[in-house]
């Protein structure tokens, strides 16, 4: 079974490797996609923000209710929505601190029996509470990846 600490460890320090790595971008690069429908750093980050949050509000709600009914997020409409606002990349930031400071208590405080807890992905299949733990590292992970890739397009 999943050891609590390393999830959380692995969650919270990919959090602050993608922090960091949005505040190294340049502002004139913010705005770089890898083209016409690709995402740019500050896309990348509202969307990092706001699965963030989602994805502590699933963990609380399989923690607390019985096999609850989990529902996705159109990432893409999401996306329009901030790209629409320009808004600064900060608040992202701001958003995605608050909501990995509360799911890293969270994560670092469950029991083997909290960690089995399950819901119902909208997708139709099971997820656990240290599935669900474990995905949260693995989707910053990944961004810090392909913010990379964007960055790097961008300066050729």
């Amino acid at each position: 079974m999943a050891d609590p600490e390393h999830l959380a460890e692995r969650y919270i320090s990919a959090v602050e490797a993608f922090i960091e790595a949005v505040r190294d971008v340049r502002s004139e690069r913010m705005d770089a996609r890898e083209g016409p429908e690709g995402w740019s750093p500050r896309d990348i980050a509202f969307h990092v923000a706001d699965v963030d949050s989602m994805l502590g509000l699933r963990l609380r709600r399989i923690l607390c209710e019985d096999y609850p009914r989990l529902s996705g997020l159109d990432t893409q409409a999401s996306v329009r929505l901030y790209r629409r606002g320009r808004l600064h990349v900060e608040l992202a930031l701001d958003a995605l601190s608050a909501s990995s400071a509360l799911n890293t208590a969270l994560i670092e405080k469950l029991t083997a029996e909290d960690l089995a807890r399950k819901g119902l992905h909208s997708g139709g299949h099971d997820v656990t509470a240290a599935d669900l733990a474990a995905f949260m590292a693995m989707h910053v992970e990944a961004h810090i990846k392909q913010l990379k890739r964007v960055l790097t397009l961008a300066a050729r």
